[in-house]
């Protein structure tokens, strides 16, 4: 009996000195069989997280990435949207959050491994974190994460910007822009602007994919989408440097706790973790809203729950107007401008006298000008100015390593620029406006319509997105138009008629891209429609594709004159009736009289040289009269055979 109190008071007294939570093994529900006491801490919190419903806590279901039918592009089940195994601990995580809820409490009480960093609460900084303060822990022995407390570097973190990359017509996944997060710190080392660590969506294409498939597949979701973090130089270079694109950064006005939020999930979206990549809908756009959304330990939301798209200007007006709890400030800052390589020479440019252009251009035009009585006659000062624009229209234009002579060259435009004084950087004499102050990009429309055959009409429709020629251009790209899914239906007593459906309608008008005297290059614009055969029948409707290239030019600087030639394809009725192939010259303006009002005049000869012979002219004259930032009335005339009014009422959202 001595030898059995002995031996029971030597195992009593073991389990009193075992650090409570070390002996559970993590990873999966088939671990080890556990020790009593750790089985009983288990069976504690998972008490308490079972009469807490925590498994079914909106917070935990979006740390899951959980969504019910219809909430996400192909969820036909409640499910995650995660496709990466790893990011569950359990077996069946990506279809019970329960599961994952259990399995995830195990893995957080398992003793430490070999590698520090494969912990779970290292790797699942966010849960832990989130479950600690739901749950009643006892004190775990310390779990240092050298990887995770390096890349966060929370102690001297400052905050976080969106920065918003404006639209690339080059590049169909870009043509409504992008969205990047920086993650900004105080450190001696990387609290320079271009040194943050700031984070990307995007999908991980096949490099051999021809423009073709690398659409279908885009839209389809057959790519994978993740999430990499590099330097803000790098996209700076890539998008301001190499696609000139301006950037657009909005420091975000969280409280410490909801930056840390952020900062946990994203370091668990780090690990590898795949979604599926939708070009419309489960894009940079809405992965990078909904990894915003952790900020808030409850329901609330950035993307619009069923959406059928997501656009990157969208989420920054949601964050403008979000006001969650009542705020003191808003949660969306001041916009601060990163312009691109184009923008910073057109700037310079802008800054030269006439004269010192004129000089410019024989630089660029003539190699031994550098050298000529001319430029040398002109003051130190300006010869520094014009050299300093020189040397960014070198870089503006360079696309490939130097020649051996235009490198040497280029050592003697830097010889003689060292020189010269050093002159100190104006600013900017105009800003773009930001993309918060223009139009939102979804529009709704109301009308009424004269025509003499077809008799008055109401008119109602919406287009998807984005910005039209005739539209207010603050915060959109000048002289282009971009337009998706745009719907228009006449209603009348007996009828309901559809009258256009235009699946996209995509213009850019240039003008001297560099702002040099001389820069020229090409205008292009590209469409796909259902409309009116003509405006004297209603149900008379074809599908047309045209597109075309042109040259366009101002002369006041809120004007532009442009001159196109468009080649066209035209089926009438429906996709089995017989194709026209044609070409159609055009001659239009676009005119602003005042900042709120804008006229714009098209004209444009159709002739067919295969299949069904047409010979036809189409007009229009359209103004637009700005009520608001989401409000504008418009008057548009129109002729094809006969002419029809409009009278319409526009809101954007």
């Amino acid at each position: 009996m001595l030898k059995v109190f002995y031996l029971r008071s030597w195992l009593l007294f073991c389990l009193i000195l075992l650090p409570s939570g070390t002996l559970i093994q993590a990873g999966t529900d088939n671990s080890e069989p556990v020790p009593v006491a750790e089985s009983q801490l288990l069976s504690s919190l998972w008490q308490q997280a079972s009469e807490r419903q925590l498994s079914q806590h909106p917070y935990w279901l979006k740390l899951l990435h959980f969504y019910s039918l219809g909430e996400s592009v192909g969820q036909w089940s409640f499910k995650s949207d995660v496709e990466s195994s790893s990011f569950f601990l359990s077996s069946s995580g990506k279809t019970d959050p329960q599961a994952e809820l259990k399995a995830t409490l195990k893995a957080l009480l398992a003793p430490s491994v070999d590698d520090p960093n494969q912990h779970a609460r290292c790797k699942f900084v966010a849960r832990f974190n989130w479950l600690r303060s739901k749950l009643e822990f006892p004190e775990l022995p310390k779990q240092e994460c050298p990887l995770f407390e390096r890349w966060a570097n929370l102690t001297e973190a400052t905050g976080i910007s969106i920065v918003f990359v404006s639209a690339y017509l080059k590049n169909p996944a870009s043509t409504f822009g992008h969205l990047l997060i920086k993650f900004n710190s105080s450190n001696s080392l990387f609290g320079h602007s271009l040194l943050r660590p700031t984070l990307n969506y995007g999908a991980k294409i096949n490099s051999g994919d021809n423009p073709l498939m690398y659409a279908l597949r885009g839209l389809f979701g057959a790519y994978d989408g993740s999430f990499t973090d590099e330097r803000f130089y790098n996209y700076n270079h890539l998008y301001g440097e190499n696609e000139l694109r301006d950037l657009w950064e909005y420091q975000l006005n969280f409280t410490l706790e909801e930056r840390q939020r952020v900062t946990y999930h994203t370091w668990e979206l780090l690990q590898n973790v795949n979604f599926k990549y939708y070009f419309l809908l489960d894009n940079c756009a809405y992965r990078m809203a909904e990894l915003l959304e952790m900020a808030w330990d409850d329901a609330a939301r950035i993307n619009t729950s069923g959406a059928f798209w997501a656009i990157p200007v969208d989420v920054v007006f949601k964050l403008q107007k979000f006001n969650k709890g009542g705020r003191k400030q808003p949660l969306l800052g001041s916009p601060k401008l990163i312009p691109s390589r184009q923008r910073k020479l057109r700037q310079r440019v802008a800054q030269l006298s006439e004269m010192e252009q004129e000089q410019l251009k024989s630089l660029i035009d003539t190699s031994n000008h550098l050298d000529s009585t001319q430029f040398l006659s002109f003051p130190e000062k300006s010869q520094a100015r014009i050299i300093d624009a020189l040397l960014d229209y070198l870089q503006y234009e360079k696309e490939e390593k130097l020649t051996l002579h235009q490198q040497q060259d280029l050592n003697k435009l830097l010889r003689l620029r060292s020189t010269l004084p050093v002159l100190e950087i104006k600013a900017a004499t105009q800003s773009p406006q930001a993309p918060t102050e223009g139009t939102p990009p979804m529009r709704f429309r109301l009308g009424t319509v004269f025509n003499a055959i077809s008799g008055p009409a109401l008119e109602i429709g919406s287009w998807a997105n984005y910005h039209d020629l005739l539209g207010n251009e603050s915060g959109h790209l000048q002289n282009a138009e971009v337009v998706t899914l745009d719907l228009q239906l006449q209603i009348r007593e007996n009828s309901l008629e559809l009258t256009q459906f235009q699946l996209f309608n995509i213009q850019k008008y240039t003008l001297s891209p560099s702002g040099i005297p001389g820069d020229f290059d090409w205008s292009w614009r590209a469409r796909a429609v259902w409309e009116r055969e003509n405006y004297s029948c209603l149900a008379c409707r074809q599908f047309r594709m045209s597109g075309g290239f042109g040259a366009s030019s101002s002369f006041s600087g809120n004007d532009l004159e442009y001159a196109f030639v468009d080649l066209f394809g035209a089926t009438s009725r429906d996709l089995r009736s017989p194709v026209t192939l044609g070409y159609a010259p055009h001659l239009g303006v676009t005119w602003s009289p005042l900042d709120l009002w804008k006229i714009k005049l098209e004209g444009g000869w159709f002739k067919s040289v295969y299949g069904p012979k047409k010979d036809y002219f189409r007009g229009s004259l359209k103004q637009r009269l700005s009520l608001a930032q989401d409000w504008d009335i418009r008057l548009e005339m129109a002729h094809l055979e006969t002419s029809e009014g409009t009278l319409a009422l526009h809101y954007y959202w």
